[in-house]
């Protein structure tokens, strides 16, 4: 343990990552306290140097097993692994961490990456991983789904317009086809949440 590393509370369970539950937000609250005062942890406000810790994307769907985008790695379990590590090490260091800023992935329905956003001529919608080509707009394989167009506030022909232009902007880009995701970290899912 280096000098200014801290035990990890007691109160953290590493086989728990892995797993979703209800927090006792008020008792942690209170544990907070007692642990800032046990350690002499002064208030981050009173931090001369300033670090800040950006997690990216430590949310349940993906990083929890069977969530919507689970990242198992290589192990089967990379992204459990990963956060216990996250865990440790932030309550090892939480003397010098000023600020914890995660970034979350925040979608809603009616994307354009989503299957809702398409459909065939049969009005089926694309399944989840399916690759969406330029030339697959063109050809009309896909189209902008026109049932969409009152809750978007657009027009049938702006959001065909719209689909090609995106798809277009991802080959010019050298960029992959525009995929189709299964729905996930949607705003207020519990896939949404942080772990």
């Amino acid at each position: 343990m280096a000098k200014n590393e801290l035990l990890v509370p007691s109160h953290f369970d590493p086989d728990n990552v892995g797993n979703v539950w209800k927090v006792p937000y008020q008792q942690r609250a209170a544990d907070a306290e007692t642990w800032a005062r046990q350690h002499n942890i002064p208030p981050a406000s009173q931090d001369k140097f300033r670090i800040c810790l950006l997690p990216v994307d430590v949310q349940n769907t993906f990083c929890i097993p069977d969530f919507e985008l689970y990242v198992g790695g290589r192990s089967g379990t990379g992204a459990v692994d990963d956060n216990r590590r996250l865990c440790d090490f932030i309550y090892r260091n939480l003397g010098v961490i000023t600020q914890i800023c995660p970034t979350m992935d925040t979608h809603q329905a009616m994307q354009i990456f989503h299957s809702a956003f398409l459909v065939n001529e049969k009005g089926e919608h694309p399944p989840a991983f399916t690759l969406v080509s330029k030339e697959d707009i063109e050809q009309g394989v896909w189209k902008f789904n026109p049932e969409l167009s009152h809750n978007l506030g657009i027009n049938p022909a702006y959001g065909q317009e719209y689909l090609l232009h995106y798809a277009h902007q991802l080959k010019m880009g050298d960029k992959y086809d525009l995929t189709i995701w299964p729905y996930h970290a949607m705003l207020g899912g519990i896939g949404h949440a942080l772990v």
